[in-house]
């Protein structure tokens, strides 16, 4: 069907009772590299974004069959369908939500029972009045994890630096 399918896998050996974490946070990521191929990653942590387990899927390249079968909705079908549902099925912990670094991807919310946003960052960084958050987040036409996502961003927010400038992954703030 598709080359390379196969997800990697790497989890950590960390004690993960109820005391030492608070949230478990995952985060997807699909992008295309410069022969067209997809991509697709998928980090586990904890409330102090330590690494709980990462796995991959190898670069799916889709034949040119696939690519007029398919048309326009290629590219949600291999993100979401294909590497999401891969990377996001047997799960060592259940995440309490997941983050996607394009807004196309919020759409992995179907095949996961996980609230799901796309999270940027305001040009200026101001919040607004009356946000639980500083964080822009898009949870596409799932309305109603608006709230539960709102509350876990603001809770994190003051520790973790969910959407750093300079790199693609979150990190502690000094």
């Amino acid at each position: 069907m598709y080359e390379d399918e196969a997800p990697s896998d790497f989890s950590t050996e960390t004690d993960h009772t109820e005391e030492t974490r608070e949230f478990v946070l995952a985060y997807l990521i699909c992008p295309q590299d410069a022969a067209g191929a997809f991509l697709g990653a998928l980090m586990l942590t904890d409330a102090r974004v330590r690494p709980l387990h990462f796995s991959f899927v190898s670069p799916i390249r889709p034949t040119k069959i696939q690519r007029v079968l398919y048309g326009p909705t290629l590219d949600e079908h291999l993100k979401v369908d294909v590497i999401g549902s891969k990377l996001l099925k047997d799960l060592p912990l259940v995440p309490d939500v997941l983050l996607v670094d394009t807004p196309e991807l919020v759409a992995s919310r179907r095949i996961a029972d996980i609230p799901t946003a796309f999270l940027t960052k305001p040009n200026d960084g101001a919040p607004e009045p009356g946000k639980l958050t500083s964080l822009q987040y898009d949870t596409g036409s799932n309305v109603e994890d608006q709230e539960i996502i709102g509350q876990i961003l603001a809770s994190l927010e003051m520790t973790v630096d969910l959407v750093p400038k300079q790199a693609n992954t979150p990190s502690l703030r000094g």
